[in-house]
């Protein structure tokens, strides 16, 4: 079993899939071949493979344990890539589990779609089963697949993921209806969520070296604690008509009307959501680092603990609020 493990955790499992999709480590001495014969046709036609450049998962925040300097560059890999479609497949399916796609998949869904269905959404996930399903398994295999490829995770991770994903959603599943309705009705549910994805974000698992996997998860809940704080407010202050039935729900026919109103929610929200996110980060990024007594120009120094953690979550709660709660507030205001 130790093995079986120490297999699943080691890098060559990685190595053999990457292979396997058309993706393979070239030597230094290729590579720096490669890198002077591409300087010297510079002015002609690039034919040759072209190289994907991707960074060692071991950072430099220790350098006791990785024997880098703290500020120099991290040393990179060069990949060559003998598959291009496998290539821009799990390129796509990385942004599924990265910022880009929370901020405007997720508010789509709650602009355009239903609120309620957004609410699971966001929570779980919650279509027609059989559509959820598919869609959910989509979706989790091209990411899952998309971590080994790009060597941010090991089989292991991925593995323990899901695993630990399924296993949460079984038992919590019976549960759905009555968290929502305690996210919408109850006056502590929203001190709750917001204490409760603090501790998460706080507690993550310590590391011998930075990754970006606590910062991630500090978006992911802390917009899930704003956006539950958001779901409290539209209830109590009736700003969003609620459902008279459960899901599913008939899909009302396209029409031209209908896309430009379902444009013009998205646009308008889009472009509230990026301009708060950028004014919430600069006034949390400075107040915490005046707060910790660092430079908010240091990149080194928004990897500490008390520095990632607390303007992360700052930002991305008020953005879930921004996002559910203001936007939509705009939609109603601009009859949209």
């Amino acid at each position: 079993m130790a093995d079986l493990l120490d297999r699943l955790r080691g890098p060559e499992l990685v190595a053999q899939f990457q292979k396997l999709c058309g993706l393979s480590l070239l030597s230094e001495e290729k590579s720096a071949r490669q890198h002077f014969a591409k300087a010297v046709r510079r002015a002609e036609p690039d034919c040759t493979a072209r190289f994907h450049a991707a960074a060692w998962t071991g950072h430099h925040v220790n350098a006791a344990n990785n024997g880098t300097v703290p500020g120099t560059p991290v040393p990179q890999k060069k990949y060559k890539i003998e598959n291009y479609f496998l290539y821009y497949l799990f390129l796509f399916a990385a942004t599924l589990g990265q910022e880009v796609f929370y901020i405007t998949f997720l508010p789509f869904c709650f602009w355009n779609i239903d609120p309620c269905v957004a609410r699971r959404v966001i929570n779980i996930w919650a279509y027609p089963f059989e559509l959820g399903l598919l869609l959910a398994l989509a979706i989790c295999t091209l990411v899952s697949l998309s971590r080994i490829y790009t060597g941010m995770h090991t089989v292991l991770d991925v593995l323990c993921g899901i695993a630990i994903t399924a296993v949460l959603v079984a038992f919590s599943y019976p549960f759905w209806d009555a968290l929502e309705n305690f996210q919408m009705r109850n006056s502590f549910a929203p001190i709750l969520a917001l204490s409760l994805s603090f501790l998460v974000s706080i507690y993550y698992p310590e590391l011998d070296h930075w990754s970006t996997a606590r910062g991630d998860t500090t978006n992911i809940v802390s917009a899930g604690g704003g956006a539950a704080l958001a779901t409290w407010i539209n209830h109590q202050w009736s700003l969003l008509p609620e459902p008279s039935s459960a899901p599913p729900y008939d899909i009302p026919a396209l029409s031209a009307p209908l896309i430009c109103r379902m444009s013009a929610r998205f646009a308008i929200g889009i472009v509230i959501v990026f301009i708060a996110r950028h004014l919430i980060k600069s006034v949390a990024l400075t107040l915490v680092c005046r707060l910790a007594g660092v430079s908010p120009l240091d990149r080194e120094a928004r990897k500490l603990l008390r520095v990632e953690v607390p303007y992360k979550y700052i930002t991305y709660s008020c953005l879930g609020v921004v996002g559910l709660a203001v936007c939509p507030a705009v939609h109603r205001y601009l009859a949209l």
